[in-house]
Order: structure tokens, then C-alpha cells, then sequence
């Protein structure tokens, strides 16, 4: 069948497909959908023609899909989040697990992979204990805070409500917007690089109540702001840190060059039993807290440790990891690239009395190059590197090295799978995958897979 940009089509959805997008087929000819259900019957327009594939828009539901959900979100379809409100979030699962097998497949090569079901999320709804909302001017210089529109990076609408974070994150966005406007600070215009405002963020404590603020600006300071902080801090004394980071450059980026430290706290506290954790503004920590406990105990099983382990942590971040295995282990050696990660790293094993774990600050490469040359060995190495996957010469590395056992946690199946299928085509052998969903009602998942040493 021919198809051409800017058709109009009949497609009845027969499946989710990589990034959260539905599939559909024209005879055997894959369209991709921006949203939808599979059962759903929809007439499309074709937005894009390739060889092997078209992308296509939803113009019209013409019969609803029965598995249908109705969604709790006023800003659903409108918002770039939570796209899959409308799916069951049983069937969430399934897709989720699916979408695993599949890349471990068709781009790792694994006939077969032994991945089990998805460990799900007992929250659904109010997991996150971070966000990040952005200021924008609207065409009359209005202040907007909210989040992004659908395939936008520069369009905001202004949130009413959402139901990832707490309801006190909510009363927090509409307050600061209220003050924003009160005390006239303006927002930030990324095109025409002016303005004051540029994101907020939100951490919170899920098991310790403690609440951080970090305002990113383009500058250090602006009339009306320390008032407009002295208003914040009055209408919500749940706020244990307040922070800024200030970004005067282009990169349109939550985060600053330099950063003040407002008034309380200069970091938050999370607490996964037995340990509790520090958390500055930019550093990481696993955005679901109670998941982040079913990820870590997975990691601890999958390494299978008999005592007297050395490990090496690749992408510690604050450490959560490492302290959390350091319990089992003889030593844990941690490499990390941000400054302000290892400082909570090591502040982190401080107060959780821990004193077999030691931070090296550096590029991953550099740094387990350099552990390499000095004839380092470890039994175990955990790697949890960013959506990009591991380098290749860090597969370079774990191929020299050899270590017996390696658990990797992953948070895009897309590169677990091609690094895999290197360290599988060499020396390795998978035993096993375990997705765990951290993000309930999008596309993503978490994966943890062990590799054992042939």
C-alpha cells in the first residue's frame, strides 16, 4: 500500500511500541502514533514517511479501545508526562516488560532472555520525590510555571494540579508563581536570553518530611527577591532548605554555575532502612523512593555475595548504592564525576557509620583506566551509568578486568541491550533481568541484569 506525508488513514492500534508510542498497521506496514491504546480505532494523518515506517498524528477516535482507562490528570494529552494514563497500569506492566524482551532481542541478539515480570510500584500516583517546573513568558510577558506541552521544549502551560510528586508540591508551585507575579520577577526567555525566573525545583523526603526548594535565576539577584523569599518561607515552614542555583548562561539546563544557600538546611535527608541519605540540589538519587528500596535489595540479591567481596561502584552518585551493598562486601570503591556527589557521598557513610567505602572523584573512563594500571582487581563491579549506556571503552575496561560477577542497572533497555551483546559475544554470560518500574504511567523502566563470567 502506498503511503505518503500527509494522509489520512484508518488504523486500528494493536500495540505499544519504543518510547511510549502506539503501533499500528497499514497491511505490513508499521505506523507509529503520538498516543492511543491498543484496541483503540482511530483515523490518523501520516506526519512523516520513511522506507520502512511512518510516523502519524491522532486526528480522531472513531471506536474506543475497550481496556481503556479513563485518566485522573486535568492536563492529560496536553502535558509531555505520564503519557500513558489511560492504559490499566496492569497491562503498563506487561507493555513494559515486553518492550525489555524485545531490545534484549532484536538489538542484544539473546534468543530467549531471561527476563522476569516487572516489579511494579505500590504508589501509582504521588511517588516522585523530585520535580522540576519551568517559568516561561506567555506572547503578553505573563508569567507561566508549570511544565512542557506535548513535543515542546520551549512551550509551558500553567499547572493546576499534578499527581506525580505530594499535594504540597502543588500548593508549592501555585504559591511561588503567586509571589513571582506579586514581587514582579520576571520569568526567563530562553530566545531572546532575558528575564530572571527559570526553574523550580522540588525535592522532598518520602520517609523524612523534609522539603527542599532550589530556585534557578539567570542572575545572583533581582529587586523583590529576597522578599519574595521572606514570603515562601512564611506560608510554608514544611520548607527545610532553601536553596539557588543561578545559570547565567544559554544552556537551558536545571542547574547552576554557582549556588546559594538561602536559609535552613543545605540538603535534605531520604531514609531507605537501614540507612539514611544526604541529598543536595543537584545531586542524584533514585526519583522513587519506594522503588529505590526494591531496586537496591534486587541489586543485593543478583550479586549473590558470600563475603569478602571487593566491588567497584561505576556512576556512584551519592553513594546510596555502594552503602547499601557495602553491608555484604569486604570494600566498596566508588567513582563518581560530580564534585558535589562525592562530597555527599562520603558525608553520607559518615553518618550512617560506614567505613568500607572510599570515593574516587573523575571521569569513569580515566579513573577505572588508571585502577587498571595499578593491577586493582575486584570481585564484583555494579554499574548504573546514565540513558547513554556504558562507554566503549568502559566495556574495554570490564573486558580487561574480567571481574567474575557484574550487575548492571539500567534506565534505557536500548543501550543495555548493545552493551550486553558486547560483553555477552566476549566473555560473559547473562543470568538474569529484572525490570522494576520507577515511573508509573510513562514508557520507562529500570532494568537490573546480572552477567556472570564464562
Amino acid at each position: 500500500m502506498s503511503v505518503h506525508s500527509g494522509d489520512i488513514v484508518d488504523l486500528e492500534i494493536t500495540d505499544m511500541a519504543h518510547g511510549g508510542r502506539a503501533l499500528a498497521k497499514l497491511d505490513r506496514f508499521v505506523v507509529f502514533i503520538d498516543r492511543g491504546v491498543p484496541g483503540d480505532k482511530i483515523r490518523a494523518k501520516i506526519t512523516k514517511r520513511k522506507k520502512s515506517y511512518a510516523e502519524a498524528r491522532v486526528l480522531e477516535i472513531i471506536q474506543p479501545s475497550s481496556i481503556r482507562v479513563q485518566p485522573r490528570c486535568s492536563h492529560f494529552g496536553k502535558c509531555g508526562g505520564c503519557r500513558w494514563q489511560d492504559i490499566p497500569y496492569p497491562l503498563q506492566l506487561k507493555f513494559k516488560a515486553q518492550h525489555v524482551r524485545d531490545n534484549l532481542t532484536h538489538l542484544g541478539g539473546f534468543v530467549e532472555p531471561p527476563v522476569a515480570e516487572v516489579i511494579g510500584s505500590e504508589d501509582v500516583h504521588f511517588y516522585r520525590n523530585k520535580m522540576e517546573f519551568s517559568f516561561y513568558p506567555d506572547e503578553s510577558s505573563e508569567l507561566l510555571l508549570g511544565l512542557h506541552k506535548s513535543g515542546s521544549y520551549n512551550e509551558i502551560f500553567d499547572l493546576k494540579q499534578c499527581f506525580l510528586q505530594s499535594e504540597l508540591s502543588n500548593r508549592i508551585v501555585e504559591l511561588v508563581r503567586r509571589k513571582a507575579k506579586e514581587f514582579d520577577l520576571p520569568a526567563y526567555h530562553s530566545s531572546g536570553h532575558t528575564g530572571f525566573l527559570r526553574f523550580l525545583m522540588i525535592r522532598e523526603g518520602k520517609n523524612t518530611g523534609e522539603v527542599m526548594i532550589n530556585l534557578v535565576t539567570s542572575a545572583e539577584s533581582h529587586e523583590g527577591l529576597n522578599d519574595f523569599y521572606e514570603s515562601v518561607r512564611r506560608e510554608f515552614p514544611q520548607i527545610t532548605s532553601l536553596m539557588q542555583n543561578v545559570n547565567p548562561t544559554k544552556a537551558n539546563i536545571a542547574t547552576g554555575l554557582f549556588e546559594r544557600h538561602i536559609s535552613g538546611q543545605k540538603s535534605i535527608t531520604e531514609r531507605i532502612e537501614p540507612y539514611t541519605f544526604e541529598i543536595s540540589a543537584n545531586s542524584f538519587f533514585q526519583t522513587n523512593t519506594g522503588q529505590a528500596a526494591k531496586l537496591f535489595s534486587t541489586v543485593v540479591e543478583f550479586c549473590g555475595f558470600k563475603g569478602g567481596e571487593k566491588v567497584l561502584d561505576l556512576y556512584s552518585g551519592t553513594g546510596s548504592l555502594s552503602i547499601f551493598v557495602s553491608q555484604y562486601a569486604d570494600s566498596v570503591t566508588g567513582i563518581e564525576i560530580s564534585d558535589s556527589a562525592i562530597d555527599d557521598a562520603n558525608r553520607n557513610c559518615e553518618s550512617n557509620g560506614i567505613d568500607n567505602c572510599s570515593f574516587i572523584q573523575g571521569d569513569a573512563i580515566k579513573v577505572f583506566g588508571k585502577l587498571l594500571t595499578s593491577g586493582d582487581k575486584f570481585d564484583l563491579v555494579i554499574a548504573d551509568p546514565p540513558r547513554a549506556g556504558l562507554h566503549p571503552k568502559i566495556v574495554k575496561c570490564l573486558l580487561q578486568e574480567l571481574p567474575p560477577k557484574i550487575v548492571y542497572v539500567s534506565c534505557n533497555p536500548a543501550t543495555l541491550s548493545r552493551d550486553l551483546k558486547l560483553l555477552c559475544q566476549e566473555r560473559y554470560e547473562l543470568k538474569k533481568v529484572q525490570p522494576i518500574d520507577m515511573f508509573p504511567h510513562t514508557a520507562h523502566i529500570e532494568t537490573v541484569a546480572t552477567l556472570t563470567r564464562r
